[in-house]
Order: structure tokens, then C-alpha cells, then sequence
């Protein structure tokens, strides 16, 4: 896959008001919101592209749409708006299965799904969360913030909520099996990780784990806000047993007493079980970033904007490519499961779909165009983590090792290192002593016997 062969693939112009939200499930059902109250349901179809499901568009809300989700197992779509309800729609049918009511009947900003399919989060503008369990009861009402709350994310495995609001500031919590009772207060804390409020935030779905103590987990965070930027955020985490480890942590990258420190205007406040840090700052756009979003394979993110443009963008912060099309505020963006194309919603009331391989037309299998990485994945089920480069998150040609413990594509860890002085780790974000790098030998002789099992012809002995 290139960014720069990106290209519009489609345009649906059906809405009567501005896009607010999108939601892929797979590679191609598309679910969209808007402020004219209504949420679209489209499936690909070769030969026409995305064309609405015949029950949609669905109608239940009496304001606004501000969110809309496709649970995990892809049966049931949450949608949630400024009436301050969120609505559960049978996919196959476009029924209304449930309603949910905002605790004391706040406008809600965003709703969510956790990965492991177990709860449902809302969140309003009173700064509050509300969660439901999979028998849509209320298992909890907590004020997490002082103003509105407009993002919520989890973490690709369930570990790790967070919660950001118009202050600026990103509230995470280690929420282990017992969702309700883990969340009584933040297991790590970011005040001002963007001047004037955190407009979205998105968790990478690849997780590493330090090689020095087999345990700490180290998840990649992007957030943005009105302040312009995308910041680029490792989340340190030792999962276990939670609530006997808030104080034990005394590994490299998590203290083991409760701390306090500095990235940029931003303050972080760590526990015994969690830790950050800043390992980027971009200069993203010329104005308010509305939304950034990972692909599913983690190598890259996507950005939109007030200044109407989309901006994609590899793992070392470079820009590959800039999009414009939509004639007003870009506000929201969704990736499809295959990274084949990309969604963007805006104030022009349009949804382009954008085409990331520049192969597809209105004729293509959508489910069938796949990147080199998740071609490999469906031949071997799954690419050997330990394979793939950190930082690009792409498989390794020439594996080296550095002083941090990891391994990199040298490539990619020498431009790394080319731009930061002093010299720190991409993924710890502790400074080094040397820039020397070692060729991983053995690491490199077992990704070339994995390419032949895949592909003995293009990879002989």
C-alpha cells in the first residue's frame, strides 16, 4: 500500500446537515451519523460501491447524532446523540433493540464499545461516563472531568479506558475484568496534553512489551485538539492483578510510587500501574484537529481537520500525503478493516471514500484488496509480532538491535535517531547513550524461512 496513490473512490451526498460520525465493520459495512438526526447504514456492492441498506436510514433520534458504533461481533450498532439517548439497532434488521438514557438526561458526545464486546461507555457534557453492561443495566455513573467529555477509547485488548475533555486534559484507567469497580479514579493522568480541549483520541491496535522485563506492556496513543496538533503518546502498563499493583510497579518505565512529570505544557501523573510519555509532537494542521485514527495494521495514521483537509501520516511523523476534496470542516474519519479505504465525514454534508491502494474502482471486492501485511496474515493466520518493526510497524527486511532492547527496521530506527538530540527511544522515551546499532542476526534468518513458508518460489533456499 502507498498513501501517495490514494485517491476518491466515491462520494455519497444523501445527508441533509453535517456528517458528525463513521463506523466501518470489516471491510465493507459503513455506518454514518449526521446533525439532520439520522443514521445510515451502507454495505459495498461491486458494480455500485457503497449503496444503503434497505431499512436506512434508521430514525429514533429526536437531535443530532453525535456517535455511532458496530458492537465486535458486528450484530448490533450503537448510535448516540444530543437527546441524550444511545440507541441499539439490530443490524440485520434496522429494529431498535434497546434505548439507553444518559444518566439526569445529558447531551452525549460520544458511546463506545469495548473490545471484548462486554460493555457500552457514553459519554456526556457534563463531564460524566456512564457504563452498561451486556444486559444494557447500568453498572456505573462517574464524573471523570469538570467539562464535556468528546472522546472515549479503549485499548485494542480491553486493558486501558480513556476518557479526554474541552480542558485538555486525558484521564486513563486499568479497567481489568471488573469494569465498574476499576474505574473509582485514573490510573494515569495528562493535564494539558492539548491547550484548550482534546478533540480525539485513538489507540494503536499493536501492542509491545518491554524486552527487559517481560511484563510492562507499551501501547501507541494519538490524540488531537484545538491546539493544531497530533501528539504521539506510549502508555506504559503492568497488567494483573490491578488493585494490588497500583503502588508495585518499579520497572524502567513505571515508578513504583505514585509520580509527577513534564512533557512539553503537558503534566503527567503516573501510578504504580501506569506510566506516559510523548514521543511526538506534530504541527499537524492549520486548525482545529477534529479526529486522527490508526489503521488496522498500526503503519498509518489519519488526521482531519478544520482547515477541510485529511492528512496521512507514517509512524515517524512524516506526512505521506495530503487529501482535499471537502469544501468545509472535516469531522470525523474511520479506516476499513483491510486498510483498503478510508471514510471522511464533514460539514459539507458529503462522506468521500477514499481509496489508500489506488487499485480500486466501483467494480472491485473490496474485501478482497488487502495490504502486503494483511495478505500475509490470512495465509498464516497471524505475522509474528517480534517480526515486525516497532516503529513502522511493517515486517522487518534488516533487523537490528539497539540499546534500548528492541528491535528495528535499521532503516527506519537511523531516521529515528537522525532527527532527535539528544538521542532517546522510540518507545521508551529514555535517553540513550549511543546510537549504535547491532545487526539481529537470528531475527533476520527466521523471517526469511517464515517468507518461504509462505511463498517458497519468491523466497528460495
Amino acid at each position: 500500500m502507498s498513501a501517495s496513490k490514494t485517491k476518491i473512490l466515491q462520494k455519497l451526498t444523501v445527508n441533509t446537515s453535517d456528517v458528525t460520525t463513521l463506523d466501518f465493520y470489516g471491510s465493507s459495512l459503513l455506518v454514518t451519523g449526521s446533525s439532520d438526526k439520522t443514521v445510515r447504514v451502507w454495505r459495498w456492492n461491486p458494480g455500485h460501491g457503497f449503496q444503503e441498506a434497505s431499512y436506512s436510514p434508521l430514525l429514533g433520534h429526536r437531535y443530532g447524532v453525535t456517535s455511532v458504533r458496530v458492537s465486535p461481533k458486528g450484530g448490533v450498532l450503537a448510535s448516540a446523540s444530543v437527546d441524550g439517548t444511545v440507541i441499539l439497532w439490530d443490524l440485520n434488521s434496522g429494529e431498535i433493540s434497546h434505548t439507553i438514557m444518559q444518566e439526569f438526561g445529558e447531551s452525549i458526545r460520544a458511546c463506545i464499545f469495548s473490545p471484548n464486546g462486554a460493555s457500552i461507555v457514553s459519554s456526556d457534557d457534563n463531564g460524566s461516563v456512564c457504563i452498561w453492561g451486556q444486559d444494557r443495566n447500568l453498572k456505573c455513573h462517574l464524573k471523570v472531568h469538570d467539562e464535556a467529555v468528546h472522546t472515549i477509547a479503549f485499548s485494542s485488548d480491553s486493558n486501558i479506558f480513556l476518557t479526554a475533555c474541552t480542558l485538555g486534559n486525558v484521564r486513563m484507567f486499568a479497567v481489568g475484568d471488573d469494569f465498574a469497580k476499576a474505574l473509582s479514579s485514573a490510573d494515569c493522568s495528562i493535564d494539558a496534553a492539548h491547550d484548550m480541549g482534546v478533540l480525539s483520541a485513538d489507540f494503536c491496535k499493536i501492542v509491545h512489551t518491554d524486552p527487559t522485563d517481560k511484563r510492562s506492556l507499551i501501547y501507541t496513543l494519538a490524540t488531537c485538539g484545538t491546539d493544531h496538533f497530533v501528539k504521539i503518546w506510549r502508555v506504559f502498563f503492568i497488567p494483573g492483578n490491578i488493585d494490588n499493583q497500583r503502588t508495585s510497579g518499579g520497572t524502567r518505565l513505571i515508578p513504583n510510587t505514585p509520580q509527577e512529570h513534564f512533557a512539553g505544557q503537558s503534566s503527567i501523573y503516573s501510578t504504580g500501574v501506569m506510566n506516559a510519555s510523548c514521543a511526538q509532537t506534530i504541527n499537524a494542521h492549520g486548525s482545529s484537529v477534529t479526529c486522527v485514527r490508526f489503521n488496522p495494521t498500526g503503519t498509518l495514521l489519519f488526521s482531519g481537520s478544520l482547515d477541510k483537509t485529511i492528512k496521512i501520516w507514517n509512524q515517524q511523523g512524516t506526512c505521506l500525503k495530503t487529501l482535499t476534496h471537502h469544501s468545509r470542516y472535516v469531522n470525523c474519519l474511520a479506516v476499513n478493516g483491510n486498510s483498503s479505504v478510508v471514510a471522511s465525514g464533514s460539514n459539507d454534508r458529503t462522506v468521500v471514500i477514499w481509496d489508500l491502494t489506488g487499485n480500486l474502482t466501483l467494480d472491485s471486492h473490496i474485501s478482497d484488496a488487502r495490504s502486503l501485511l494483511f495478505s500475509m496474515a490470512a495465509k498464516a493466520l497471524d505475522l509474528p509480532l517480534e517480526f515486525t518493526c516497532p516503529i513502522t510497524h511493517e515486517l522487518m527486511k534488516d533487523p537490528v538491535y539497539a540499546e534500548d532492547g528492541f528491535t528495528y527496521e535499521r532503516a527506519a530506527i537511523q531516521e529515528w535517531f537522525a532527527r532527535d538530540h539528544p538521542i532517546v527511544s522510540p518507545m521508551t522515551n529514555l535517553e540513550l547513550s549511543t546510537a549504535e546499532l547491532v545487526e539481529n542476526g537470528k531475527l533476520k534468518q527466521r523471517i526469511e524461512e517464515y517468507l518461504r513458508t509462505l511463498d517458497p518460489q519468491q523466497h528460495p533456499v
